[in-house]
């Protein structure tokens, strides 16, 4: 067997290697020649054909499966302690703006009001007797008929009175701001996302009572690929479907994840859209439609040209040597595959990759 001399060392090492296995591993009585037969086969050209790739004018899309959020869940605690009265709302419920949802005690906090205007009124009797016996205590001092010291008490208990009115007045407005506060209200009109209090329930100060989700606007999230990442620069909306056959609808874009996450090699795109009740609700899957901003120039390559087994590669030919060129890939569309990178317009690849890998011999055929 003759090896031409301007054969790549590798190849000749790999024929070399083949034929003294081959040759020392033939059966007794058997001719080497079949062993010659395989390293020549080994050996022989594959006869390949190249393609470029093509370029595309396009605004690339992508649809990506993703969810409908609340805008915001606020979790509505109460302020004075005692035992649940009554539970107002459901799971589900909508609710405005200043609704009751949950009654704490309302007896008890009625009766501490009472009690509170009762002190008060004995106070400012206390404080108009007070007043009084200054007035006398001052004619009987002008007169010189009682001391200093007898009226300068007098005084003391007149001012006394005066605080106790006003500590009662502030006892008071403290038992009525519990009252209006056993009542507790929604801060903004929404839904009721969770409930986590039953009538008959003891709770003390800043218990979660329940998780209202503001509704007047949801968040349709998605996790994009990172190799989208280049491309949503000035992404100011998108649009999302739910359920099957859903009606497109837009999303304002409210915010673009800074990081991508390591495990999915994903980064989150949020937007904003109106609520819509009777078909949006927070928790359904959504599917999201990226369009990219601007039109872009891609590269696609038959999907036989790119080996994909494991680290996505092309096969050129060099000097009649198939060599390995490796890419980073993107969308299958009806038979091509995106290359990201790695290649560009003018360089020709071997258009079927099955069953090659570098340093084989190749002859390209028209």
């Amino acid at each position: 067997m003759k090896l031409a001399l301007n054969q790549p060392s590798s190849t000749v090492f790999l024929a070399t290697t083949l034929l003294l296995g081959l040759t020392a591993c033939h059966p007794p009585g058997e001719s080497p020649d079949a062993a010659r037969e395989i390293v020549d086969q080994a050996l022989e050209p594959r006869e390949v054909t190249l393609v470029t790739a093509e370029p595309r004018e396009e605004r690339p899309k992508l649809e990506l499966v993703g969810e409908v959020r609340p805008y915001e869940t606020v979790r509505i605690s109460n302020e004075v302690s005692g035992r649940i009265d009554r539970v107002l709302v459901e799971v589900g419920d909508r609710i405005g703006e200043d609704d009751v949802i949950v009654e704490i005690d309302r007896e008890t906090h009625r009766l501490q009001v009472q009690q509170a205007e009762a002190n008060l009124a004995a106070a400012k009797a206390n404080l108009v007797l007070a007043e009084k016996d200054l007035e006398r205590k001052k004619d009987l001092l002008t007169d010189k008929t009682i001391a200093q010291a007898i009226f300068d008490q007098t005084l003391a208990r007149r001012d006394l009175a005066e605080a106790q009115v006003m500590a009662a007045e502030a006892t008071r407005d403290l038992a009525k701001r519990d009252l209006d506060r056993s009542a507790v209200r929604s801060l903004s009109a929404g839904s009721v996302a969770k409930r986590m209090v039953s009538a008959g329930q003891w709770i003390d100060v800043g218990t979660g009572l329940i998780d209202l989700a503001i509704s007047d606007r949801l968040k349709v999230a998605a996790r994009v690929p990172e190799t989208w990442a280049t491309r949503l620069s000035g992404l100011e909306e998108f649009e999302f479907s739910v359920g099957q056959n859903g009606e497109l609808k837009v999303a304002k874009l409210y915010s673009v994840e800074p990081v991508v996450q390591g495990a999915s090699r994903s980064f989150e795109i949020v937007g904003t859209a109106p609520a819509d009740g009777s078909t949006l609700r927070p928790g359904m899957f959504a599917t999201v439609v990226l369009r990219a901003p601007n039109s872009q120039q891609s590269l696609w390559l038959p999907a036989s040209a790119i080996a994909t087994s494991d680290t996505p590669v092309v096969f050129v030919v060099e000097d009649d040597v198939i060599r390995d060129h490796r890419v980073t890939i993107g969308r299958r569309v009806d038979g091509f595959i995106e290359v990201l990178s790695g290649i560009d317009t003018d360089l020709e690849v071997v258009s079927v990759a099955s069953g090659l890998n570098r340093g084989l011999p190749a002859k390209v055929i028209q």
